[in-house]
Order: C-alpha cells, then sequence, then structure tokens
C-alpha cells in the first residue's frame, strides 16, 4: 500500500476532530441542526487552518444517508466518495489552474444538473481569489440564485482580493491561527497512534514555527520522522528547519547586552561558518528580543507564545535592557532582515546591524548625563545666597536689560538704530555681583547654571566645552579646547544669547571673546559705524514697528535709492 503523508492520513473527517476553529464547528453544526443551509459560504483564513477539510465535512454532512446531519458517519457510500474524491455530487475545483470565464461557463452548464447520489452537489472552489475579473463577474448570477440542491463554498487565503459583490451574496467564516498549545497537543496525538516517538520539546518547536497551520506541522513532523528512526528530539527539529538554536541566540543576545561588538561578531562567524543562513540569524534573535520585551512588560502572562519559555533566562536577560532599547533592537533586525533577502553580501548587512546595537546609546549613557548634570546642580547651589539676588534683580530689570543688549547687538553690526529714552542704571536695576571683584568660577558657573534654567540646553551644550579664563568691564574671554565648540559660540544667534545671560549675571554688557587653545585675545572690536541720535534718524527707523522689530532682532536698517 503507498504511503500516504501525515497531513492527508489525519485529515480530521467530522466536526469533532476539527481543531482550533470551535466558533466555526459550533456554527455549522447547529446550521445543519435546524435547517438553515446557505447556499453560498466563504472561508477565509490562514494556510493550513481547516478551510478545505471543513468544506468536506460539510459536503458529507449535507450528503451522508443518515442526514442532512451535524455528525456524518463516514460509513455510508455517499460519505465513503467524499473522502476517496469519488463522488459525482461534490466538485473540488482549483481557482488558481480555472481561473478564467470558459471554465466558469461550463461550472454554469453543470450546475443545473440533479445530483446523481446524495441531496446537493456541493462546489468547493479553492483559491477563489485567483479567478479574474470576467470569471467573478460570469458567477454573480449562479452564486446569487443557483438551484436549491446546489451549495458553493468558496475557500481563499486573501479574502480582501474578493470582489464586494461576491462577498454580499456568502456567508463569511474566519478561520484563524491555532495557537501552539493545541498543535502541540494534536501532535502529540498522531505521533502516538502512528507509532512515532518524539520530545516534548521537538513538538513544542515544530507547534512554535508552524505558524498557526497544522498541515505544516504535520508536514514537519513528517519530515522529522524521515530524517530520525528512533526518537525526534529538539536538535533534529532544528537540523530540519534550519534553526540556530537557543544556546547561539542567547549568546548573542548576551554580547548586545554588554555592548561588546567584538563577542557578537565573533559569534556571528562562527553561526555562518557552521552554515546557518543569516536572515534566519536576524529573524530568530528578533523572536527572542520580541520574548524579551513582552516579559518585560507583562512576567506573569502565560498565554502569550514567546521564543523561549526558560523564565530565568528571560529575566536574567531583559532586566539588562530598557524598554526603548528593546523595541529599538528588534527595528533594527526587522530592516535588516529585509535588506538581506536582496543584499549582494549577506553578512555585511547583518554585521552593520548587530554594531549598531552594541554601539546604541542607552539607560548608562543617559545616567551618566544625569550623574554631570547633578554635580554642575550641586556647585551651583553651592554659590553665595547673592547669585540667587542677582537673578532675581536680572528679571525684574529685563526689560532695562533686554534695551542694553539690542543696543551691544546693534553696536557690533554697525546699526543706526539706537532704542529712545533708555533710563540710566540704577542701585535697583544693576546686578549685584561686583564686576570687579567676582569669581570667574562662581560667574561662569552661574551663566551655565541661567542657559539650563532658560532652556538654552543647546548654547550650554557648545559653550561648556570651554571655561572662563578672563572677565572685565568690557569683554569675557572664555577659551576652547576644540574648534567646533568655539566656531559655534562665535555664530551671531549663540553669542547674543551668552551676551545676554552674562549681562544677567554680570551687570554689565560686555562682549564675548573665544580662542582657542594657547591663542591670544582678541581686544574687543569697536563699532563699525558712529552712532546717531534720534533727532539725524530718517522717519522710517521711527516708526513704532520698526524700533520693535529692531528690538526683537537686532541687525540694523538700509535704505533702498530708488532708480532715477
Amino acid at each position: 500500500m503507498p504511503y500516504v503523508a501525515l497531513y492527508r492520513k489525519w485529515r480530521p473527517q467530522d466536526f469533532e476532530n476539527l481543531v482550533g476553529q470551535e466558533h466555526i464547528r459550533i456554527t455549522l453544526k447547529n446550521a445543519i441542526t435546524t435547517g438553515r443551509i446557505a447556499h453560498a459560504y466563504l472561508f477565509a483564513g490562514p494556510r493550513g487552518t481547516g478551510k478545505t477539510s471543513t468544506a468536506k465535512i460539510m459536503a458529507k454532512a449535507l450528503n451522508c444517508e443518515q442526514g442532512p446531519t451535524a455528525e456524518p458517519c463516514n460509513h455510508c457510500s455517499n460519505c465513503e466518495r467524499i473522502n476517496t474524491g469519488s463522488s459525482m455530487d461534490v466538485f473540488e475545483i482549483d481557482a488558481a489552474s480555472n481561473r478564467g470565464i470558459d471554465e466558469i461557463r461550463e461550472l454554469r452548464e453543470t450546475v443545473k444538473f440533479a445530483p446523481v447520489d446524495g441531496r446537493y452537489k456541493v462546489y468547493i472552489i479553492d483559491e477563489v481569489h485567483m479567478l479574474t475579473s470576467e470569471a467573478f463577474n460570469a458567477l454573480l448570477k449562479t452564486l446569487e440564485e443557483p438551484p436549491a440542491h446546489v451549495v458553493f463554498i468558496l475557500a481563499t487565503t486573501e479574502a480582501h482580493k474578493i470582489p464586494a459583490t461576491i462577498h454580499s451574496r456568502c456567508q463569511r467564516y474566519d478561520f484563524h491561527r491555532i495557537s501552539a498549545a493545541e498543535i502541540q497537543a494534536r501532535l502529540a496525538d498522531v505521533a502516538e497512534h502512528s507509532e512515532l516517538t518524539a520530545d516534548t520539546e521537538a513538538l513544542s518547536l515544530i507547534a512554535e514555527h508552524a505558524d498557526g497551520g497544522l498541515r505544516d506541522a504535520l508536514s514537519i513532523l513528517d519530515q522529522c520522522s524521515v530524517l530520525e528512526n528512533e526518537c525526534i528530539t529538539a536538535d533534529t527539529v532544528r537540523q530540519l528547519l534550519g534553526l540556530i538554536g537557543q544556546e547561539w541566540v542567547y549568546r548573542l543576545t548576551a554580547g548586545m547586552a554588554e555592548r561588546d561588538a567584538r563577542s557578537t561578531l565573533v559569534t556571528l562567524d562562527e553561526l555562518i561558518a557552521l552554515g546557518k543562513d543569516v536572515r534566519q540569524i536576524m529573524l530568530e534573535l528578533s523572536l527572542y528580543i520580541r520574548s524579551l520585551m513582552l516579559y518585560k512588560a507583562a512576567p506573569d502572562e502565560e498565554n502569550i507564545t514567546m521564543y523561549s519559555q526558560d523564565k530565568a533566562v528571560l529575566s536574567e536577560q531583559s532586566a539588562k535592557f530598557s524598554h526603548d532599547e528593546l523595541a529599538d533592537i528588534i527595528q533594527t533586525l526587522h530592516e535588516a532582515a529585509n535588506e538581506v533577502k536582496w543584499a549582494a553580501e549577506p553578512r555585511i548587512t547583518a554585521e552593520i546591524a548587530l554594531i549598531a546595537i552594541c554601539r546604541r546609546a542607552g539607560s548608562q549613557d543617559i545616567a551618566a548625563l544625569m550623574e554631570r548634570i547633578a554635580e554642575l546642580e550641586n556647585k551651583v547651589s553651592a554659590l553665595s545666597s547673592g547669585q540667587t539676588i542677582v537673578r532675581q534683580a536680572a528679571k525684574q530689570s529685563a526689560p532695562q536689560l533686554e534695551i542694553d543688549s539690542v543696543r551691544s547687538q546693534s553696536q557690533k553690526r554697525g546699526s543706526i538704530a539706537q532704542p529712545e529714552h533708555v533710563p540710566e542704571k540704577t542701585a535697583e536695576n544693576a546686578a549685584t555681583i561686583p564686576p570687579g571683584g567676582a569669581k570667574l568660577k562662581e560667574v561662569w558657573a552661574a551663566v551655565l547654571q541661567e542657559l539650563i534654567h532658560s532652556g538654552k540646553r543647546s548654547v550650554h551644550a557648545c559653550i561648556t566645552q570651554g571655561s572662563l579664563i578672563q572677565l572685565d568691564d568690557k569683554q569675557a574671554i572664555v577659551r576652547f579646547t576644540a574648534a567646533f565648540p568655539k566656531e559655534r559660540t562665535e555664530k551671531e544667534d549663540y553669542r547674543a544669547i551668552v551676551e545676554k545671560i552674562f549681562m544677567q549675571v554680570y551687570g554689565k554688557a560686555v562682549q564675548l571673546n573665544c580662542i582657542l587653545g594657547t591663542e591670544a585675545p582678541k581686544p574687543p572690536s569697536p563699532s563699525a559705524e558712529p552712532k546717531v541720535s534720534p533727532a539725524e534718524k530718517p522717519p522710517e527707523i521711527q516708526h513704532p514697528a520698526v524700533k520693535q522689530a529692531l528690538m526683537m532682532f537686532g541687525g540694523k536698517v538700509v535704505q533702498q535709492e530708488e532708480n532715477k
């Protein structure tokens, strides 16, 4: 007797043996029992979840000699013919190879004839989404008003490709992916009755990688039984499926957790040397990182399928990552897995992804930054109480300081615009830090703290690379060790902000002078153009809107000569 594959031999023959589709089993049994049999059904769902098997069970239930019945006997002549595929009343049509309008016209011609042996003629059209638009249109009228003795059952894995006109003429049943636990239980039952010996870990691994399809799981079990004659183990399954194994995944994850690019790349090299597929490595690694993320979010949840069920390992390795890190790592691995499919050298893509993960900015870097900020705040808080008075006085005299700052910027730009009626400084609005006696470190710390307090963190990050080495009534000299922060601080926008902060803290309108390394400080630059008294200003410059713009943005007004 020829060998029959396990998925064919163990195809469910009645509703009771239908695995993982309880909602469909109950609904169809009730419909048959009450006589509410529809003329057209649409079975939609992933592959290997029982769509075609349910269609055949439905055909037997309608044509069984004991029926129509929700429990076909599988022993009468009608049931046996349907099981062997020799029934004259059940037609299985593969829409992938019979997708044209001619085949549908032929079907319409045979529909009108009465059944030969049973009560109903059942047309099972598999992969119905493959039909052409013309074929669907030819099927519409027959599908809407078929003869009383005809039942259509359409099966598809891509229900979104079915026209709405077909949907509206069918009762739709959505088949769910079968859970790993249900697949594992079914595999254990099949192995027992097929005289196969398989470890529980091996069956669990098969169930996890079947992706919700029982047919795929039975096919894998069938292959493993050929590969291993004695006992099917987890290693047998990994060898057959090309899986890299949990121990290797744990090693890769440990390297990424420690940001050890060297050990991570060495592990990757060993896996590739063993012949493992690069894309499979990325996919399994992402599945395990997903398990860490889910365990970290819900450690007590038992119903979520995970790559690893070892709680001790999950607890240990998930503690080394933050939630944001795990999400970013999964995204990086998925992008690498997609790129590997088209890359000329998949290995390079994987190495780039792993190095990027090992060099990620994580919680340790943030913690170090927070320590630096806390240390700076402690230094600032240790200043004399007069520093607080200075800040309060500076805020109270903000309008005056703003005018002085605008005047200082305007002088540097050579602007001819000067604010009018600038009040003289008094003891009340002047800063309390004496310009000549203030300590450089205290003033510098107060300037840095005020930048953070005012929300100028980008300016703070740049100027903190330097140090204040000289301060007098005219200029503040800041020495930098690197060229980029010096050049950026000298830009007009950063310079204006820093000089304004110095005004608030020091009480004097000083000019910022940035130097690099050991170069000598430059003297403060004088104003490029002479001051213009308000009486000499053009009327356009004395306009209130122009004054306000100059106070807010600085710059100068240039009159445009008319073309003669």
